[in-house]
């Protein structure tokens, strides 16, 4: 098996390596980074709404969704690629998980044109935050215990 780069994943890699470069800090070798849920201060989830933004509008957010939704069409290892390359970057938490990892492609494949047409831009964009939530029919609903 050959897992080297391609001709065309490293000018991918080196196109995306160029762009973080130029708009995100370096991570120094003993930062570990934010963790899963960790980074929900919302400094923390000002600071991810806006670097989603910037990537949004320079084509880097969601880049495997269609182009006509924002995306990029890249592939599944350009994506690998982009997500190795972010790694060695002092990023903000990921907050949107949920709606661009689970929610965005559901709609892409079935939603209408209008719920597309409502719900894509604003993820893509980092405008809104979608959630997943939970309940426990034998403790009674999530909500009980927030607050």
């Amino acid at each position: 098996m050959d897992f080297n780069d391609t001709h065309e994943e490293a000018a991918f890699r080196a196109e995306a390596r160029a762009w973080l470069e130029a708009n995100a800090e370096l991570r120094s070798p003993d930062d570990s980074g934010v963790g899963m849920g960790e980074g929900l201060e919302p400094e923390n989830v000002k600071a991810a709404k806006a670097w989603q933004k910037k990537k949004a509008d320079a084509g880097w957010a969601c880049i495997t969704w269609p182009k006509e939704y924002g995306g990029r069409d890249a592939t599944p290892m350009e994506n690998v690629i982009w997500n190795e390359e972010q790694a060695r970057f002092k990023l903000p938490g990921d907050i949107f998980s949920i709606g661009i990892g689970m929610c965005g492609p559901t709609i892409l494949a079935h939603g209408t044109p209008e719920q597309k047409e409502r719900w894509i831009p604003k993820l893509l964009s980092g405008e809104e935050v979608w959630c997943q939530l939970f309940s426990s029919p034998r403790r009674g609903p999530t909500s009980q215990g927030c607050g």
